[in-house]
């Protein structure tokens, strides 16, 4: 089959809400189909200077694969290694749920982060996730049923943990509240690309004003909807 490896790809932290107990609960993208190009040295092949890897929907979304998704501890950045239990005390500040589901392309699950640190540096703007995971690649060079041409695809996908991290090669669809470019659109609905160093603000902004919106709605006994209708009325 070929060599098995660890792979750490990554996506974006949406859906956040505070807990009672001020924990950061949030329901979030970590895995992609499709081609993903890594360079030949992160895939054991130095000689190689790119190479284009498919990850099938069939392996994806294999039982396993997804299963493997569950009850996994959050970190902050990759570690050194794998997280076991003999290093998940020293490494973990948060963990994923149980309810992990198919979104289109991607593996969505639910997820706690527990720590204060790990949560102020998410409110700071690090909202990429990246999933660490282990599988065998199959160097069968093939065409995806889309047209595309790959050199090796992933088999046996197996999820290790979900690094907090600042920037992310699966894209900005996978993103607390997807790193590798952001893409926002203004008014108008053109596409409006930010420097790294400022979309951790633009998001920040964005989930404070949802979340001023969300108080006052509640307050007034209305659904956020409603209540963004009513003031745009009146303005």
């Amino acid at each position: 089959m070929g060599m098995s490896i660890t792979f750490h790809d990554r996506a974006t932290i949406s859906g956040t809400h505070r807990t009672a107990d001020q924990y950061l609960a949030a329901d979030a993208r970590i895995a992609r189909v499709g081609i993903q190009t890594y360079s030949g040295r992160e895939v054991g092949k130095p000689h190689l200077g790119t190479v284009r890897i498919y990850r099938a929907p069939s392996e994806v979304f294999a039982p396993a694969s997804m299963a493997s998704a569950a009850h996994k501890p959050i970190t902050l950045d990759h570690p050194a290694d794998n997280v076991d239990a003999s290093r998940w005390k020293e490494t973990a500040v948060g963990w994923t749920g149980d309810t992990i589901r198919q979104d289109g392309n991607f593996i969505r699950v639910p997820m706690m982060v527990a720590d204060a640190g790990a949560i102020a540096a998410i409110d700071s703007g690090k909202r990429e996730l990246s999933a660490g995971y282990t599988c065998d690649l199959d160097w069968t060079a093939g065409t995806t049923p889309e047209g595309e041409a790959y050199d090796a695809r992933q088999v046996g996908i197996r999820i290790n943990h979900v690094a907090i991290v600042p920037a992310g090669r699966a894209g900005s669809q996978c993103r607390i509240g997807d790193s590798a470019g952001h893409s926002l659109r203004d008014a108008a609905g053109c596409p409006v690309t930010l420097r790294d160093a400022a979309t951790g603000g633009v998001l920040k902004l964005n989930d404070d004003l949802i979340a001023a919106i969300e108080t006052a709605a509640s307050a007034a006994g209305m659904s956020a909807q409603d209540y963004v209708h009513q003031v745009l009325r009146y303005s």
